[in-house]
């Protein structure tokens, strides 16, 4: 299974002299099809300097998140 990734958030800001400051956080369904990766990519580029760049990734289980979500989502009635 290849899953696109949902982005959630996508942000460049340009700063100062040329800096810029990117940041992206994106979600999908793992290769396995059980699990749920939430990405967070953040990147700083100065023109001066090497740039600097994170990723961090978290995996949580799909069944576990559906859990939280009907544990802790507001409830609405059809219609």
């Amino acid at each position: 299974m290849n899953s696109q990734a949902l982005v959630l958030h996508r942000r460049v800001k340009t700063l100062d002299q040329g800096m810029l400051h990117c940041r992206e956080m994106e979600l999908r369904v793992a290769e396995d099809g059980r699990h749920v990766l939430f990405s967070r990519y953040v990147e700083w580029y100065d023109p001066q300097q090497a740039g600097q760049c994170a990723t961090q990734h978290y995996r949580v289980p799909l069944a576990s998140m559906i859990r939280w979500m009907i544990n802790n989502g507001e409830r609405r009635e059809a219609p």
